[in-house]
């Protein structure tokens, strides 16, 4: 589970990023990291789970709405986000709340909470934050570089 924790979080890292109100160009670089590294972190996870003794599709990617996250991070107080992974309503309501999902499509979702530099949470109007994430597989892109495991220039 930890390398999912870590290969999850580093392909949805990219997006926390927009968060950043920093004006130093050379501060934002900081937080990017070379497509040919990506590939390799990316990879290795795909291979940890194409050996997994399961016949069941695993968990590629979580695939979020970029104007719903540009929307919550309108708000400048948002100095950094933080990406929580959590238990799908569907499948805690299926009787499986508390229970190791794996890394089974449908279980498994993204939640984001911005945070100012104080450390408190920063909502969005209704006390509501970023989820609605779709698993990959099966709602994958089917077509477009993005339809590919790793990450290619076009």
């Amino acid at each position: 589970m930890k390398k999912t924790v870590i290969a999850l979080s580093i392909l949805i890292g990219g997006i926390s990023l927009t968060a950043c109100q920093n004006n130093n160009p050379q501060n934002i670089k900081d937080h990017f990291i070379p497509v040919d590294s990506a590939n390799k972190m990316i990879r290795s996870y795909l291979n940890s789970i194409a050996d997994s003794d399961t016949e069941k599709p695993q968990l590629q990617s979580l695939i979020m709405d970029a104007d719903a996250l540009r929307e919550y991070l309108k708000d400048t107080s948002i100095k950094e986000v933080k990406v929580m992974f959590a238990h799908t309503m569907d499948y805690i309501n299926s009787g499986h709340g508390g229970q190791y999902a794996g890394y089974r499509p449908g279980a498994l979702t993204i939640i984001f909470a911005g945070y100012n530099l104080q450390g408190n949470y920063v909502l969005a109007p209704g006390n509501l934050v970023p989820d609605g994430s779709s698993p990959c597989p099966p709602f994958c892109p089917g077509t477009g570089t993005a339809s590919l495991p790793l990450i290619v220039k076009q």
